[in-house]
């Protein structure tokens, strides 16, 4: 290690120090002398002379010491009033390193300074490596012109808060040093350690400044390097590290789901639901009507939490176009506002085929179609800008998403469907699809067979759809030759296992249906 010792010297009258023991102290006398093995003490450095030690000045005072930078060393100064050139003797100093703020492999360099000469000692021994202590002997002073001390970069904790204008002040930058005549410093940004935001910030005069557009969301801190560098370009570096503060931003946007309803809606039935765009992460919004240029039909709509809703049924022959003017409000109060217009659709309308009864005429589609038991209806909707539909029950339908799907039930049943259409807008229509049990069947009168696959077993159309049922045929001669009941269009033409002669025959179909008999009669032709 290698140390020097500083100290300042300056003149006040009346005072002296005077030792008493090992201990130096204030007061009145003439000079100052002390004795070998005594004990300086200055500003925490303890100063212990191996031998006498006489300071010819007299009426000697000190004042506070400082640790500053020299070059790039650090000096401990004290500084005195009045110094005197015959300083001699021979000085032993010890210290440690807390003492220097825990900075080691420092020089310390002893300065004398009145006000108008500079003095600096110009011999000394080194400490030797690692030793506490070092003997500073025939200390003799020399006039010089000035003592230079490094400058230093005092930053404090810096925050500003995003959207500030271009050019406004992070912190103002303060340099300081020990030099006794009063400094000139200049700052700047340089690269190096910490450096990374530089290009964001400028430096004007002693201020630190915005350079560029800060945003909390984007990017929430920026570290710079900065430089002071005094009238003899020494500089001192430091980086610093400046948070951006989150302040309220207005919302940027609104939307909605979909701004369009069904006519014949309900009251407080929901139009669309609504959202804002806020670039502050956790915002919250409130939702209100608003007079200004669009809010003509503000009072035919109410907003309920984030929905805008019907307060009024609508007729899309009436008028199928509103307008609207929706404010979003953020909790800091800051608002949005935009104009909707809420469009009024047509009801689908739904429609579904039958049957005369008891025929196979097929009566015109209506909204109360009857089938026959065993038929079959064909339902649909019409209408525009349909997208999906979605029927219930979806047994005896034939599909359950599209417009026209074939209904088949076994008895007088609803079916509804919903629609929804281009816009989101959903309505939910229904029809009753009668049924009538008219036994409405159609006899084959030709058999044939002959195993050819057609015409070989005598077969009823509908007949399922009445399986309570007895089949009975005749001959001409009234004989019976086939009786079965629930038949099932299985008689093949034989009569206990043989063929029966071409001829025609007379069959009787019975059913018992809700406690009540219908016969149907025919004859059956059989032809080989």
């Amino acid at each position: 290690m290698k140390y020097r010792f500083i100290l300042f010297l300056s003149l006040i009258t009346s005072q002296a120090f005077s030792q008493t023991g090992s201990l130096i102290f204030f007061g009145s006398g003439k000079g100052m002398t002390i004795t070998a093995g005594g004990i300086f003490h200055a500003g925490g450095m303890s100063i212990i002379p191996t031998e006498d030690f006489t300071l010819s000045n007299t009426s000697l005072a000190r004042v506070p010491a400082s640790t500053a930078k020299l070059s790039n060393q650090v000096s401990r100064v004290y500084q005195f009033t009045n110094p005197s050139a015959s300083f001699t003797g021979i000085l032993k100093t010890e210290y440690s390193d807390s003492e220097l703020n825990g900075l080691s492999e420092q020089d310390l360099q002893l300065f004398i300074f009145n006000p108008n000469s500079w003095y600096r000692q110009l011999t000394q021994t080194d400490v030797t490596n690692n030793s506490l202590s070092s003997s500073i002997s025939s200390l003799s002073l020399g006039e010089i012109t000035a003592a230079v001390f490094m400058p230093n970069l005092i930053l404090t904790a810096s925050s500003i808060a995003e959207n500030s204008p271009l050019s406004s002040k992070v912190i103002d930058l303060i340099g300081t040093d020990e030099n006794l005549i009063e400094e000139q410093f200049t700052y700047s940004l340089v690269s190096g350690t910490g450096s990374t935001d530089n290009a964001s910030f400028k430096i004007t005069g002693s201020e630190l400044q915005t350079n560029t557009a800060l945003d909390f969301e984007t990017k929430k801190a920026y570290s710079v390097r900065l430089r002071v560098t005094d009238a003899y370009g020494r500089f001192d570096e430091k980086s610093l590290s400046i948070s951006i503060t989150d302040v309220n931003e207005m919302p940027s946007a609104m939307a909605i789901t979909k701004s369009n309803l069904y006519e014949s809606n309900t009251i407080n039935q929901a139009v669309g639901t609504l959202s804002t765009t806020d670039q502050d992460a956790g915002d919250s919004h409130t939702y209100s009507l608003v007079s200004g240029a669009g809010s003509t039909d503000n009072a035919a709509f109410n907003v309920s939490g984030n929905q805008i809703r019907a307060s009024q049924v609508f007729s899309f022959v009436t008028k199928n176009s509103y307008s609207i003017r929706v404010r979003t409000t953020d909790k800091g109060g800051l608002s949005f506002e935009k104009v909707y217009t809420v469009s009024i659709s047509q009801l689908p309308t739904l429609t579904g085929t039958g049957n005369e009864y008891g025929t196979q005429l097929q009566a015109v589609a209506s909204t109360t179609p009857k089938i026959s038991k065993g038929f079959t209806s064909k339902l649909n909707v019409s209408g525009i800008e349909m997208a999906s539909f979605n029927w219930s029950p979806s047994a005896s339908l034939s599909s359950t998403n599209t417009y026209n799907p074939i209904a088949k039930p076994s008895q007088t049943q609803t079916y509804s469907v919903t629609v929804t259409n281009v816009y989101g807008s959903s309505t939910t229509l229904s029809i009753t699809v009668e049924v009538m049990e008219d036994w409405n069947l159609i006899a084959n009168n030709i058999l044939t067979p002959n195993g050819d696959g057609q015409n070989d077993t005598w077969v009823v159309d509908n007949l399922s759809s009445y399986p309570n049922n007895q089949v009975i045929i005749l001959d001409r001669s009234s004989k019976v030759i086939y009786k079965k009941t629930g038949y099932a269009n299985d008689w093949n033409g034989l009569f206990n296992g043989a063929p029966i002669p071409a001829d025609s025959y007379y069959y009787i179909l019975t059913f018992d249906s809700s406690g009540k008999k219908v016969s149907k009669k025919g004859f059956i032709t059989i032809v080989y």
